[in-house]
């Protein structure tokens, strides 16, 4: 299933540009409920999933999405073989549940495609220490990327990590 639902998040947008934009998307969308349902470690960029990785890599093999270095990223984008597997399933039972499931989290995985990297480094380290308590999390995210706690970037990055941490 979870080949199905980031095949079918990249397929929403034309391309994403690099494989950390998609682990700190893909870590957010996770944090506000989207059930990919990958590990997590904290990484020297934020949060990281092999898993991920792993899934990248084996739908780019399956010729489902296409993974292009251009100078040190990675861009990827749905190959058309890709978006009739993504059609053919989601005419299935299992596939009309599966779209069902992850239609919320596409409008905002499409809002940080277009995000600012760094911002987006920055809200997934922070929205990954936060544990109930934002100040703290500020603290640790600032200290883990050497930053100024009243860095300005660091408090959009609260803000927007903010709309994705799920609260009880």
């Amino acid at each position: 299933m979870r080949d199905y639902w980031l095949a079918k998040l990249i397929s929403s947008v034309t391309e994403v540009d690099s494989r950390k934009r998609l682990q700190k998307s893909i870590y957010l969308l996770q944090r506000a409920g989207c059930p990919l349902r990958l590990s997590y470690i904290l990484h020297y960029y934020g949060p990281y999933s092999f898993e991920l990785a792993g899934l990248i890599n084996q739908l780019d093999g399956a010729e489902i999405i296409k993974e292009t270095q251009v100078g040190p990223a990675y861009k990827s984008r749905i190959m058309p073989f890709g978006n009739k597997v993504i059609k053919d399933f989601e005419k299935t039972e299992v596939g009309v549940k599966a779209r069902k499931a992850l239609n919320s989290f596409i409008s905002r995985f499409k809002v940080l495609n277009k995000e600012d990297l760094w911002l987006l480094e920055l809200a997934a380290t922070t929205a990954y220490f936060h544990k109930d308590n934002w100040e703290e999390a500020k603290r640790q995210t600032a200290r883990f990327k050497h930053l100024k706690e009243d860095d300005s970037k660091l408090e959009k990055a609260i803000e927007i990590a903010g709309e994705f941490v799920a609260t009880p």
